[in-house]
């Protein structure tokens, strides 16, 4: 070589060379299809032998193809294409939407692995439940079977071993008892109580299990000694000396409206048998006008909140508490939480300050009641603000539990080493369930739970946040089932309906009921009645408004789909069933990760119970096919079909309905509106998981969820924004009248999405205006402090 050079030998081979393509612009999803086709190519299928791809940028993300006079120098007009995939797309859409009317064929939607030969089909969307889910640290064992039932902890004892006319009430309450109530025997706290608060006038303290009975340990008391004024007692004739003008004996203060209506009913069944005592109630919600009314023309025992009560202790002359012996303080650990510190420290002060009257208002002589004023303090914990409370209001004070009486030797340190347990007879399961599976293992759960009739007759959802009940609510109901059947709306047309997904042919109806503290107060009574006095299963989603001292009868399961704020409030959700010696079962949703760590927690001050996967409850609840709720021209139902009959591809099918479900609802305008519904709930799901009591939260670390699953429970695709942004704003709740008393969704809607108050609830909202006031001035120097997601 003249020139020196360096010579190149390269070996080429008759293949063409294959050019490096690279795809910018346009969809991800778009540029993905173009890769895989162009590798598909590449890998030996058929291509124009008049085309060469190229690189490109173009909007679609495809590779331009160039022909023949390109190569042979001369331009051509770019044509403008739509790619397959935008045609695959919109086709998904338009089928999407014609399939939550059931007008296509089962099937047509493919929620299940692909097919080999089939490929994956550009723009297909499947809802991958089952990939990139977390391992969980739990070693999962097989549940044993228990060979013999546990012995009831909380059930009347033997009727042979006790009675009531043998605690010292008298035989016309006794007799009124085992007739009408038919309750033949006390249980333990009750044995130990009813003696003690008849014969002598000392303060008491009750602690006992959840379901044992302590309403009527504290009830029937004052009723036997008010009774006790009248003459012949006995007789049926009898002229009673004490009647609604002879004064006001005693005073109940409970947390919640619920659980005041609910003493107050209890209290109405006892005094049938003395109809000449009355009774009523003062709460926030209610008219102030017509409670003046009632206070003017007498009563004799009163059931309040403690805002309303301070509120009439202050404008309301007419109520007089000279005459007050029994001041009974009902869940007093919930009254410290929810703020009422200042309005116990008042209530107590005014009765003590007014001076004791020994003769009623027309001369009879009360010699026969307390001669000081007696302090009953019912809790089921002994926490410190329980201390705190009754550091105020009691004065020599007894313990009394439903294991052992007092007046026993013990000393302060062993009562306050005092740990509450759940009844033995409850049994409680752990699941531990990926962010993703949530909501199809939820689903799963009950629908498992209602395929046999009689096996589950009322169940209990527990979540954290009122948007979230919301939520779930209008997503498991069936539209225009209920509406439809009666021609005037019901009061309680948005918080009761039939639901979908979860019924069988055992069950082909199961009623639906939302209850939160952010409902008017005639809705909550309303649907908690309806609740409580359905002969039909029925599922109640809520928050823990319901998770205090309500008493439904035949609450056979209990779901804590959210975990509770503190390990006290897990003890008191769980004890709405296994009350009064009836068996029952609570399930708790444990993610896995940090919340493993939980269970630990539970496990010891509670029976040790194995997790377990979700993976048999997909398999319970998914063995048949799935029901999905009619539109609102659909008359009859549509069956969910997947690609293949298993569990876990209906869990994928289902999963892939709802989020459509969500998405046609902006489309169309639906009236639900579950996509914005979803996101707003997803947002409070968030703000609440961060605001655990201190001790606990490092079992449930904000930093540590998976923002994307934990949407993908919410039927959303993706996690919306704003979760830290502030409260946004809100309009009034659908339901709620102008006039109203504001509710948590409305001016307290600010606490609840920043975080200042942990659960969500209308308990705020519940006292009255002053007391909601002072209490939100307390939050405000707490977050002045505290960032948004640190709150003790």
């Amino acid at each position: 070589m003249s020139d020196g050079g360096l010579l190149l030998n390269f070996d080429l081979s008759d293949q063409p060379l294959k050019r490096q393509v690279k795809y910018t612009g346009g969809r991800w999803r778009d540029r993905v299809s173009a890769q895989r086709n162009a590798k598909r190519n590449g890998d030996g299928q058929s291509i124009d032998a008049n085309a060469t791809p190229v690189s490109t940028n173009r909007r679609d993300g495809n590779p331009a193809l160039l022909p023949d006079d390109i190569r042979n120098g001369r331009p051509a007009k770019r044509q403008r294409i739509q790619s397959d995939a935008h045609h695959e797309r919109s086709d998904m859409s338009s089928r999407s939407l014609s399939y939550m009317t059931g007008k296509l064929p089962p099937g047509s939607i493919n929620a299940g692995p692909k097919n080999a030969g089939q490929g994956n089909k550009p723009g297909g969307v499947t809802s991958r439940l089952f990939t990139s889910n977390p391992t969980p640290k739990t070693i999962f064992e097989d549940p044993v079977e228990d060979t013999e039932p546990a012995v009831p902890s909380n059930a009347p004892l033997s009727e042979e071993a006790e009675n009531f006319h043998a605690l010292g009430l008298s035989r016309r309450i006794a007799q009124h008892l085992s007739s009408k109530l038919e309750m033949k025997a006390p249980t333990s706290i009750q044995k130990n109580t009813i003696p003690l608060l008849v014969k002598e006038d000392s303060d008491a303290f009750l602690q006992a299990q959840t379901g044992s009975g302590k309403t009527l340990a504290y009830l029937l008391p004052i009723v036997q000694r008010i009774m006790a004024m009248s003459q012949h007692d006995g007789g049926t004739d009898a002229r009673a000396q004490i009647h609604r003008d002879s004064g006001l004996f005693a005073i109940i203060l409970a947390p919640t409206r619920e659980l005041c209506k609910q003493i107050a009913t209890v209290l109405e069944k006892v005094l049938r048998c003395a109809p000449w005592i009355i009774s009523t109630t003062v709460i926030g919600g209610e008219s102030k006008k017509s409670e003046k009314a009632r206070l003017r023309k007498g009563v004799n025992i009163l059931v309040a909140t403690p805002g309303r009560l301070a509120d009439h202790l202050d404008n309301t002359k007419v109520l007089d508490v000279g005459t007050v012996r029994w001041l009974v303080l009902d869940e007093g650990d919930r009254l410290m939480e929810m703020g009422f510190e200042d309005e116990l420290k008042s209530i107590v002060s005014k009765i003590r300050k007014e001076e004791l009257k020994d003769y009623s208002k027309d001369g009879v002589k009360l010699d026969k009641l307390p001669q000081r004023r007696v302090t009953i303090l019912c809790s089921a914990t002994m926490k410190r603000n329980v201390q705190k409370l009754g550091e105020i209001s009691l004065q020599d004070a007894v313990h009394i539990t439903g294991t052992k009486s007092e007046d026993d030797g013990e000393d302060t340190a062993e009562i306050n080493e005092a740990v509450f347990a759940a009844p033995s007879q409850l049994k409680q399961a752990y699941l531990i369930v990926p962010a993703k599976l949530r909501l199809v293992t939820l689903i799963a759960l009950l629908k498992s739970s209602f395929a046999r009739r009689g096996s589950v007759m009322k169940a209990i959802i527990f979540i954290s946040c009122a948007d979230s009940v919301d939520f779930h609510f209008e997503l498991f109901r069936n539209v225009n089932t209920r509406s439809a059947s009666s021609e005037e709306p019901s009061i309680t047309e948005n918080t009761v309906a039939d639901a979908a997904y979860i019924t069988s042919p055992a069950n082909p109806t199961v009623a639906l009921l939302k209850l939160h503290g952010s409902l008017p107060q005639p809705v909550r009574t309303a649907t908690l009645n309806s609740f409580r006095t359905s002969n039909d299963p029925c599922v109640l989603i809520t928050t823990d408004i319901a998770s205090r001292g309500l008493d439904v009868p035949a609450v056979d399961l209990v779901i804590e789909y959210d975990p509770a704020f503190s390990v006290d409030d897990h003890t008191h959700r769980i004890g709405r069933t296994a009350r009064a010696g009836r068996p029952g079962k609570a399930v708790l949703f444990i993610q896995p990760g940090c919340e493993e760590g939980y269970i630990d927690l539970l496990n010891s001050t509670t029976s040790s119970v194995a997790p377990q996967s979700y993976e048999s409850t997909l398999q319970k609840g998914f063995f048949t096919p799935i029901t999905l709720p009619r539109g609102d021209k659909e008359t009859d139902p549509i069956t969910l079909v997947s690609e293949k009959p298993t569990p876990n591809s209906r869990a994928e099918a289902l999963q892939l309905h709802i989020e459509q479900r969500l998405l046609a609802s902006e489309k169309e305008g639906g009236n639900s509106k579950l996509l914005d519904s979803g996101r707003q709930a997803f947002r409070s799901h968030i703000r609440a998981y961060a605001t655990h009591v201190r001790d606990e939260r490092k079992y449930f670390d904000i930093t540590q969820l998976h923002l994307g699953h934990a949407a993908k429970s919410y039927g959303l695709r993706e996690a919306p924004g704003g979760i830290g942004g502030g409260p946004s704003r809100r309009t009034f709740r659908a339901g709620q009248s102008k006039g109203s008393e504001p509710r948590g969704g409305d001016k307290t809607d600010n606490n609840r999405a920043s975080g200042k108050r942990r659960a969500d609830d209308g308990d705020i909202p519940a006292l009255d205006e002053a007391a909601a006031s002072r209490m939100r001035m307390k939050m405000k120097e707490v977050m002045n402090v505290a960032s948004e997601f640190n709150i003790g």
